[in-house]
This record gives C-alpha cells, structure tokens and sequence, in this order.
C-alpha cells in the first residue's frame, strides 16, 4: 500500500499487512502507541457509505514531536512536502500533505 509506505517512511511506522472485514487489503499501522487501519474500497464506496470499513474520508492526524526545526528539516530531507510550517520556526504545529489527502499535523509537546 502506498499509504502505508508514505508512514513507515516519514515516520517510522511499522507496517503489516492485513485484511478488512470488507475482503480488501488492509494496512495495519504501529506508529508508537497508535494503531492507524488504512482500508481499501472499491469504486462503488463515496464519501458516505453504509457500513464499517466502507467510508472515505480523514481530515487529519496529529503527531506529536519533541523538536519541531529537527522534525522538519527529517521528513523535508524524506521528501515530506509541507503545507504550513510555523512563523520564523517559533510555532509549535505544522502540517504536511500525507497520502490520500489527507493532512498530518505536527504538534510540538514539551517545552
């Protein structure tokens, strides 16, 4: 899967490989403590569909990291491309295009 690439890659994800309850691929995701299910669907699932596994849609995830100029400067170097990055390096969130479009914000924890 390609998702599922994208999150092993950038963040370190650990991927398996799986099935959904709908009898499609399924890529089952260990990003820390998190579990994150990408699902397949065929052409006939719209963004509203009956049914568990049968919709589309994610607007974002968060992801917490320590250091935001070094969380940056690591998936810019991965080819992360970015859709707002702090002010003069001095806010604590950023966001960044991930597959299937949807957007993944990282939010700076700690001091």
């Amino acid at each position: 899967m390609v998702a599922g690439a994208y999150y092993e890659r950038m963040f370190g994800a650990t991927l398996e490989r799986s099935q959904g309850a709908n009898g499609l691929p399924r890529a089952n995701l260990h990003l820390g403590d998190q579990f994150i299910l990408i699902s397949t669907v065929t052409e006939s699932v719209t963004q509203e569909a009956g049914g568990p596994h049968s919709v589309l849609g994610l607007d974002h995830i968060g992801i917490a990291v320590e250091d935001m100029p070094s969380a940056i400067a690591d998936l810019e170097s991965k080819g992360a491309e970015f859709i707002m990055k702090p002010p003069d390096g001095e806010g604590r969130i950023a966001f960044l295009k991930g597959p299937d479009s949807v957007s993944i914000e990282l939010v700076q924890v700690g001091s």
